[in-house]
């Protein structure tokens, strides 16, 4: 619209100008001088309102060419706005949420600021599809990739979760830069599928507590993070720099990373194993969360595991992926 409104007060100025020159310049009245100046930018042919002599003639040709580009261009603008941009919008939304109905497991991030792209920026390195909810359009154009997607909307609403396949989804990550709303959010979100495991930014502890109330499975306070990163940084630098080594999937001479394997599905042979008996090999067990949340730090090789153990792992990532094939599946 800007360019639009450039384009056309600079139509305006060469017809002032046009109108001008035929009145004051070859002597036309005021009413013929616009008159010659309006038909002649339009091209309609109707010809000389009055006589011209040569040095008129010689202006009306150079007018023509410089008016009628801006005419043209004017009119092309115009047309982009009123018609292209709707239509180019209106295919990009339903490309938009094609990609999304096809998505499953994927996680949903809510709000796009300067934590939800910190955010996108992880998921899109672990290699995890996405669907980003923002209000702002202009924002969900920085989306994009094979397993990403944008909704425009509010996160709040129910219609804009059913538009990002909350029902479908891993999770969801409520990264909005209100504590209120993010507690909206995890309502609607827990209300609209009970099993989503729920992610929210708070920035109070009486928000950690609101968000707990409303369904969130767990709290993150980036206030409390980064106060604690940087104590850290000061007290003990080298457990930072070992953890981002690991967690952040840099390359080491054997490859390894630090990855996290919930005991269900394919891994569900371990239920009723030892540490031992279930991870063999250069793989380390660094810690099993239980079902009930206790958190078990460095188990022994007697520990037993059981179906719903989320186990802590350490070593090649190659040999984390075949973990299963080392033992038969039990019926």
């Amino acid at each position: 619209m800007r360019r639009v409104a450039l384009v056309t007060a600079l139509v305006v100025v060469i017809v002032i100008f046009g109108g001008l020159w035929y009145t004051l310049v070859e002597g036309f009245t005021l009413i013929n001088g616009f008159y010659q100046a309006v038909i002649t930018l339009t091209t309609v042919g109707f010809g000389e309102v009055e006589p011209l002599d040569p040095g008129g003639r010689v202006f009306t040709i150079f007018y023509i060419f410089i008016g009628v580009g801006l005419l043209f261009w004017d009119l092309t603008a115009l047309v982009d706005v009123v018609v292209l941009g709707p239509v180019a919008d209106s295919l990009g939304l339903r490309r938009e949420a094609g990609k999304v109905r096809r998505m499953q497991q994927h996680y949903i991030v809510c709000g796009f600021g300067r934590v939800g792209r910190e955010v996108v920026h992880e998921l899109t390195d672990r290699g995890h599809p996405y669907v980003v909810i923002d209000r702002d359009p202009e924002a969900t154009t920085d989306v994009h990739g094979g397993q990403a997607a944008a909704v425009v909307g509010n996160a709040t609403e129910e219609d804009v979760l059913e538009r990002a396949g909350v029902s479908r989804a891993k999770g969801l990550i409520a990264a909005a830069d209100s504590d209120t709303e993010n507690t909206y959010i995890v309502l609607t979100a827990r209300a609209m599928n009970p099993n989503l495991y729920i992610v929210a930014r708070a920035g109070s502890e009486s928000a950690e507590k609101r968000m707990t109330s409303a369904g969130a499975n767990r709290i993150v306070s980036p206030y409390k993070i980064g106060g604690r990163r940087l104590a850290l940084s000061a007290v003990a630098p080298m457990l930072l720099d070992f953890v981002d080594h690991i967690s952040n999937h840099q390359e080491t001479e054997d490859d390894s990373v630090l990855a996290e394997l919930l005991v269900d599905g394919d891994a569900a042979f371990m239920a009723g194993m030892t540490v031992s008996e279930a991870v063999m090999g250069t793989i380390h067990v660094m810690g099993i969360e239980h079902p009930n949340g206790r958190l078990q730090v460095g188990p022994g090789g007697a520990a037993m595991i059981s179906a719903g153990d989320r186990l802590l792992l350490y070593g090649p990532a190659s040999a984390i992926e075949q973990l299963g094939a080392a033992h038969p599946k039990r019926s």
